[in-house]
């Protein structure tokens, strides 16, 4: 294994099954560190099922899940988490009645030094001027960029090494699904490695390094962005 793959997530011959009924088939697939590595499907395709195996919620029956050449396959969800794993998760799932830095300390509930969090808090705060204006605002009254911007800054408070986001597009508007996008860049050009599972194909491409094409529980593509919408499975997956 190369040096730089050792600190990817590896996903080998997954099989994922709920009632004895694969979803996933032997799925492969690489993020590579300090790179936005994209997941395209529609919907049905297996890609949220995909963030829960690795994020050990539903346990993959064949094949296994490296992170930083650690297997976590098996293993619990929040000893996933503390490897350097967050998950912005799709719907944004804010704590409604909680204020906007309620919801974002819940974030760091692993750290016990309080000045980490702080200093964590602060950093978000900076990307998100918004959220430090309304840092005392029920989530639940927020609007739903808003809400995006609190599920990310969620995500950042775990200082995270691999950050996981699943359909951060759904249910924006136009100009705040851009600006998510460009969040997400921004995101990870400050080091961390991104694996976006997403639908919208255009934006999606737009950002990513490299990326796989996932129908009916299966990789039935890879290739950098500009390959990989010229591919017939995106245009069967997307426009067929």
């Amino acid at each position: 294994m190369s040096k730089d793959e050792s600190n990817a997530l590896v996903v080998e011959g997954v099989c994922t099954a709920y009632d004895k009924a694969n979803v996933l088939e032997n799925v492969s697939l690489t993020a590579a560190p300090g790179k936005i590595t994209c997941l395209l499907g529609s919907n049905g395709s297996g890609k949220t099922t995909l963030i829960r195996s690795i994020l050990g919620l539903t346990l993959p029956n064949k094949g296994s899940i490296r992170f930083r050449g650690v297997n976590l396959t098996g293993l619990p969800t929040h000893r996933v988490i503390a490897i350097g794993i967050a998950c912005i998760p799709e719907g944004r799932r804010v704590f409604a009645k909680f204020t906007v830095e309620e919801n974002l300390r819940m974030g760091a509930y692993q750290e016990s030094s309080n000045a980490e969090v702080a200093e964590r808090l602060a950093r978000v705060y900076e990307t998100f001027p918004r959220l430090a204006e309304r840092r005392t605002q029920l989530a639940g009254t927020m609007s739903g960029g808003e809400q995006a911007m609190i599920s990310i800054g969620r995500g950042l408070m775990r200082a995270p090494k691999l950050l996981l986001i699943d359909e951060p597009s759904l249910g924006l508007a136009p100009i705040l699904v851009q600006e998510n996008f460009n969040l997400i860049r921004h995101i990870n050009e400050q080091g961390i490695t991104v694996f976006l599972v997403e639908q919208n194909v255009h934006q999606t491409l737009a950002i990513s390094d490299y990326g796989y094409v996932l129908s009916k529980g299966r990789v039935v593509a890879e290739g950098k962005p500009q390959e990989l919408g010229k591919t017939k499975e995106v245009h069967d997956a997307y426009f067929g």
